[in-house]
């Protein structure tokens, strides 16, 4: 504890705040990162794993775990989770010394009520950023059951709409987001500003070149396996084009609460010969295994919510340079076109199974142009773009407040590489 304490004497100047592991959650990690190389002094507040410390500095950044956890439970065990944590931070910004002159906290969702953790700091002068990971009355509305979703999407907008009118600065993830919510203002004056969840060059290497795959064709997905994301979609996929003498492959990387059911499902149909489950890796080494791929899939299914997202393992593809098969999702279209990756409609195997065979059958350079097209598309979004518009945003907000704050030298300390 004396060790802990020692960490903590020193001024913090910017706080997040996020219900998540950390650094586990990239988005949480890039920022604080980019704020760190732009002199801040920086501090995390976020969720205590086993095994974890409660409180030590990483890379720079001063982190500190409070008990909690992310369970998939019912509602109320959310809502008693979410407070507990809630409470913890609340108590945390208004009271410990560290806090007492920080200049920004910065709220990262989900819940939208977060933000009254922050209120303390923002009495004091603080200005207060809200990072809206998700959109709170979509997600809930896709989480219940039809008999108490609508009820319950009233309610969250209501928060959302209340969170978003006390922050001096709303951050959403990608323009379709960036448009609902102007449709749906939470004040006249609302300052809100996208940044993308493209890779980091910290952790996949600058953009590559496409790939011109010629080994087999081994399909891969990485990320979390929920009913949502649509895996048990591609392993039936696999299992059609077998049928049909295509010898695609699909190689799983991730866990989850249906990882047992999708291994099930794999051995039903008869292609665990196909199908590779590969549990989560260190972030360092994915990079080399996603490269290996014939493509990557993202068969996300349709709903209230993922109408709107742009999924952040598709933007990890693109900047590997790997052709994409993803669902056609209103919010994917919006940034990239028919030619740049292989669609296929959303919650149709048969569909999918289309496009599996026209990514087999596709000539290495067809492949290649097409990853191509996509990165294209991308790059005005990419990570090292986007972190000095944050930091630019801080500097802003911070000038506002009568703080004294060089917008041009941060962004340049931002912008240069790390030694």
């Amino acid at each position: 504890m004396p060790g802990e304490l020692r960490i903590l004497r020193q001024h913090i100047q910017v706080l997040h705040v996020a219900y998540t592991r950390f650094p586990a959650d990239t988005r949480v990690k890039r920022e604080t990162a980019a704020l760190r190389a732009a002199g801040y002094q920086v501090a995390v507040i976020a969720l205590r794993g086993r095994g974890e410390r409660a409180v030590e500095r990483q890379d720079g950044v001063v982190v500190i775990r409070v008990p909690g956890r992310k369970s998939r439970g019912s509602v109320l065990s959310y809502l008693a989770e979410y407070g507990a944590f809630l409470w913890r931070c609340r108590r945390l910004i208004a009271t410990h010394r560290a806090f007492l002159g920080a200049r920004i906290v910065h709220v990262h969702t989900l819940p939208d009520f977060l933000l009254w953790s922050a209120l303390p700091a923002q009495r004091r002068g603080a200005r207060v950023i809200f990072d809206m990971h998700e959109i709170l009355p979509e997600f809930t509305a896709s989480k219940l059951p039809p008999a108490t979703a609508k009820l319950a999407a009233r309610l969250a907008a209501v928060i959302e709409r209340w969170a978003r009118g006390r922050a001096d600065l709303t951050i959403t993830v990608n323009r379709p987001i960036e448009e609902l919510l102007a449709s749906r203002p939470a004040r006249r004056s609302e300052r809100r500003l996208v940044l993308h969840n493209t890779a980091d060059p910290a952790d996949f290497g600058e953009m590559a070149e496409p790939s011109q795959v010629t080994g087999g064709p081994n399909i891969v997905y990485h990320g979390t396996l929920t009913a949502l994301y649509g895996v048990d979609l591609a392993i039936r996929a696999i299992a059609e084009v077998r049928r049909n003498a295509v010898p695609a492959q699909l190689t799983i990387i991730g866990d989850g609460p249906e990882r047992s059911a999708l291994q099930r499902l794999a051995a039903r149909l008869g292609v665990t010969d196909a199908i590779e489950f590969v549990m989560p890796m260190p972030q360092a080494a994915l990079p080399a295994i996603l490269r290996h791929a014939a493509a990557g899939v993202v068969p996300t299914r349709l709903d209230g919510m993922t109408r709107y997202s742009l999924s952040t393992k598709l933007l990890e593809y693109v900047h590997l340079g790997i052709p994409v098969l993803a669902a056609r999702l209103p919010s994917y279209q919006r940034y990239l076109d028919e030619d740049a990756l292989w669609y296929w409609t959303p919650g149709d195997v048969q569909d999918l199974a289309h496009a599996l065979i026209k990514v087999v059958a596709a000539a290495p350079a067809e492949r290649a142009r097409r990853a191509a097209r996509a990165r294209a598309a991308i790059t005005p979004f990419a990570w090292a773009r986007e972190q000095r518009r944050l930091v630019a945003a801080y500097a802003d907000l911070l000038a506002a407040a009568g703080n004294c704050v060089d917008s041009t030298a941060a962004i340049r300390s931002a912008a240069a590489p790390s030694p």
